[in-house]
């Protein structure tokens, strides 16, 4: 006897990975404005990509040409010390482009755990996790960035934990309300008559179902770590010189910005056109999103 092989009636039937692929880059093709930012941010990647196998060196002196212009022997000009902007910027790129996802990465660990943990359980375990991060919002983000830098000292890691500590609220009450939404589900109410385990529950069957806004707001976050380490970088609590941060390579040249604009000028262009970039892509994404919901 021949057995059909047709696809049983009202059975779901789950997209390959092939399929989910195609259709995460038809959102992306569909939208200009999340074109335009992939390409910014793609640039900046193969910039730090080619500081790997560059010979450009950004803590080189060259002091017959302090604060110089652009020429061909420096394209981009030199700073107050005769070192190198392109070679800078270049491994600068590296730097913010490793220090930004890496935060963000961490924020999501912290955030999306005490959200699940708030939004499925909650009750008292809801109050206390709830009213934890009102308490640290209550304080501006840029300063709460100052007081736990200006305590445990600028460092690369110190930056990195200070990015997450602040940036936790925001996500975590992000994952909450997801979670909040997604656990009167059907499919969640059959897990629990099986008896699934709570973690089962949160990271198995909640996270991957919110992973759609959660991926969006991630992306934006990593434009805002950007703008963080900069800022940091210009006041002085960022990673230690002479490490190449673009927001330390502005606050050094602002002080020769009438004689030589170019230690100003390419630096700040960079932050800019990355975040600019990052900010470009999320808002495409969760735009297309949207429209295809």
């Amino acid at each position: 006897m021949i057995v059909s092989e047709q696809p049983i009636p009202g059975a779901v039937v789950r997209p390959s990975r092939r399929q989910r692929l195609r259709e995460s880059l038809t959102l992306i093709t569909a939208s200009k404005v999340a074109l335009v930012g992939l390409v910014i941010v793609l640039f900046w990647v193969c910039v730090a990509v080619f500081s790997l196998f560059t010979t450009l060196e950004p803590f080189a002196q060259d002091v017959s040409a302090v604060n110089s212009p652009p020429s061909a022997a420096h394209p981009l000009g030199t700073d107050d010390l005769g070192r190198d902007l392109l070679a800078r910027v270049v491994h600068g790129s590296r730097l913010v482009l490793t220090l930004a996802p890496l935060s963000v990465l961490c924020v999501l660990v912290v955030g999306s755990t005490l959200g699940l943990l708030s939004g499925y359980f909650g009750g008292l375990v809801d109050e206390v996790v709830m009213r934890v991060l009102d308490a640290m919002m209550a304080f501006p983000t840029i300063l709460l960035y100052m007081i736990i830098l200006a305590a445990l000292g600028p460092s690369t890691v110190n930056v990195v934990l200070a990015i997450t500590i602040g940036g936790t609220p925001g996500i975590a009450r992000l994952v909450r309300s997801l979670a909040l939404d997604i656990r009167t589900r059907d499919y969640i109410a059959a897990a629990e008559l099986r008896g699934e385990h709570p973690l089962y529950m949160m990271f198995v069957e909640i996270l991957p179902n919110a992973r759609g806004p959660i991926i969006v707001d991630s992306m934006l976050r990593v434009g805002y770590a950007v703008f963080a380490i900069g800022t940091l970088g210009f006041l002085g609590l960022g990673v230690p010189p002479p490490s190449p941060d673009w927001g330390s390579m502005v606050a050094r040249g602002r002080d020769f910005i009438w004689t030589n604009p170019w230690a100003v000028l390419w630096p700040a262009l960079a932050i800019s056109s990355l975040v600019v970039g990052l900010n470009l892509f999320a808002d495409g994404l969760r735009e297309e999103s949207l429209r295809y919901q």
